[in-house]
């Protein structure tokens, strides 16, 4: 299995552009980037997450609001991710602080990965009794959220993805989301993608992620399109979209 990241701590700002201009931007970044290694056919690899809120919906009132550092968690799953196999799985705590995001995740069976996020399972603890001391940590985090705010699944998003790498900038990445659909049946991942479009079919969500600074080309492309932020959240669109909670 190819070395997997763990611990992430970056800036994203994300846009919502046509095809066409995904089309375009793709063309222009092409000589200075690279496609990511999950890309299995060419061109996009799936991406589909299981999203948890609280009884009382605190993620998407704390999105709706604007509070400026706000925590998620989520189990990631990407359909070509296996080892000996098995299907593995992430599951991540996100934080956000305004534009900046840090992630910790851990790997799990996706199988397993319900049952180990219940710390009072036998699962989670031969898991626990197994794992580094750093996943030691992140497991003690996400279990505290969990507990603190009763999670429950809410909404699974899926979206196809094309990702891009600079070869000039080792933490630059930018990459487009399209075909983001969500479901708020059926929490089985392997069930495959939403029901629901989030996003127009013809929009892709563009996001440019960096550890300090944006490159001086990868602005002057974006000012030659004209392209404006857009503060977007899938998790908190897809609840929009679902109807959960009474958001109209």
């Amino acid at each position: 299995m190819q070395t997997i990241m763990k611990y992430f701590n970056r800036f994203e700002i994300k846009y919502q552009i046509s095809l066409r201009e995904r089309d375009n931007f793709i063309n222009f970044i092409e000589p200075f980037t690279y496609l990511d290694t999950h890309t299995k056919n060419g061109r996009d690899y799936e991406i589909r997450s299981l999203y948890f809120e609280s009884p009382f919906g605190t993620s998407l009132l704390e999105k709706q609001f604007g509070v400026g550092i706000r925590k998620k968690l989520r189990i990631r799953y990407y359909p070509d991710f296996y080892e000996n196999d098995e299907p593995l799985a992430f599951i991540e705590l996100k934080k956000k602080i305004n534009e900046n995001v840090a992630k910790r995740r851990i790997i799990v069976p996706l199988t397993d990965s319900m049952r180990i996020l219940n710390n009072e399972s036998n699962t989670s603890r031969e898991f626990y009794k197994n794992a580094t001391a750093d996943d030691r940590e992140t497991l003690n985090e996400i279990w505290y959220l969990y507990k603190k705010f009763n999670l429950k699944p809410a909404c699974i998003v899926s979206y196809k993805r094309q990702a891009f790498l600079s070869k000039l900038e080792q933490t630059l990445r930018v990459t487009f989301d399209t075909n983001v659909f969500v479901r708020n049946y059926n929490f089985d991942l392997q069930y495959g993608g939403g029901s629901r479009y989030i996003v127009p079919r013809g929009i892709s969500i563009m996001e440019i992620k960096f550890n300090t600074f944006v490159p001086h080309w990868v602005i002057k492309i974006i000012q030659k399109n004209d392209f404006l932020q857009y503060k977007i959240s899938k998790f908190a669109m897809g609840l929009e979209k679902t109807k959960i909670f009474g958001v109209s």
